[in-house]
């Protein structure tokens, strides 16, 4: 039986910097999403492990299948409205 991430889920929250944080949590494999906002200043970063949190893969380049593109639309509309600010 293949892994299905069906426990996966994308969660906002305060991290210890005070900063806005919406990420991927609980996921079996594979591709994790990380937005942070710094609503001080208002600037917005995007993390993405294309191997996972395990792995320390570095790329020039990420060509993403159609649920990897999902997770991270889903994990960018979560983190834009928690934040209030529109994209």
């Amino acid at each position: 039986m293949a892994t299905t991430n069906k426990n996966s889920r994308v969660v906002t929250r305060t991290d210890r910097t005070g900063k806005l944080r919406t990420e991927t949590v609980r996921r079996d494999f594979g591709f994790d999403v990380a937005v942070t906002t710094d609503m001080r200043n208002n600037s917005t970063r995007v993390f993405i492990d294309s191997q996972g949190r395990n792995g320390n893969v570095p790329y020039a380049s990420l060509d993403l299948n159609g649920h990897e593109a999902r997770t991270l639309f889903l994990a960018l509309a979560k983190h834009f409205d928690a934040s209030g600010k529109r994209f």
